[in-house]
């Protein structure tokens, strides 16, 4: 054999058995979250009490169809804003998992969890590929504003279903790429795909659409059921 053909033929073996990593696809939305002094500006726009007003929470809560004795899982939690309103939704006969991958945000979470009380609530500290969340155990998985976060989506949501009871659904609330209303900004570098492209993407990777209705003025929810 020729050396050129033979080094080749080593090349092609190596990249067979060493596929390249899947692209982050979510490096532009992150690109924040990098160092703890970064995180610390997040924190407040996370618990900004003109958010929590835009995200119109209660009404959310009750679009989600979450009932007395359900588990669910907030996944790309942060600091825990939605935790109160679960925690009251799932009852308590009910069970809140909180995951994150910034052990940072999750500490402020845990802040939460103790000024409360809740006895209820449990937090995961996941990875940008698997949320590690408990298999077949979750009644309702949802990810508030943090869906065009997922540098992995499809081992996410691989993740994501294995973790689901057979019954069990997934929620997306996140942006429109591009601004609706006067107020709204325009999220086209920041979010990565657009409503129908996470449709698409997520009942690719083992999920169907049950339900999509819009959320204020530039937000929308999506519930999917497993295959």
């Amino acid at each position: 054999m020729k050396p050129i053909l033979a080094f080749t033929l080593i090349l092609l073996i190596l990249a067979a058995c060493f596929p390249p990593a899947p692209a982050q696809v979510a490096a532009e939305a992150n690109k924040e979250y990098n160092t703890p002094e970064d995180r610390k500006g997040i924190v407040k726009r996370l618990e900004d009490p003109d958010r929590q007003k835009r995200l119109q929470i209660g009404e959310l809560i009750a679009l989600l169809g979450i009932r007395p004795g359900h588990t669910v899982a907030d996944i790309g939690a942060g600091t825990g804003i939605l935790l109160p309103h679960l925690v009251e939704a799932v009852g308590f006969e009910g069970r809140v998992i909180a995951e994150d991958i910034q052990q940072d945000f999750l500490d402020r979470a845990q802040a939460r969890i103790q000024a409360s009380k809740w006895t209820n609530v449990s937090l995961v500290l996941g990875t940008d590929k698997n949320p590690n969340l408990p298999a077949a155990q979750i009644d309702l998985a949802v990810t508030l504003d943090a869906y065009h976060h997922f540098d992995y989506p499809a081992e996410m949501l691989g993740h994501i279903a294995r973790a689901l009871k057979p019954e069990g659904r997934f929620a997306i609330v996140d942006f429109y790429q591009r601004r609706r209303g006067s107020q709204d900004k325009d999220m086209s570098r920041h979010v990565r795909a657009d409503r129908d492209a996470v449709i698409r993407e997520v009942e690719a990777n083992g999920f169907q659409l049950q339900s999509r209705q819009d959320h204020g003025s530039n937000q929308y929810i999506l519930i999917f059921r497993k295959k």
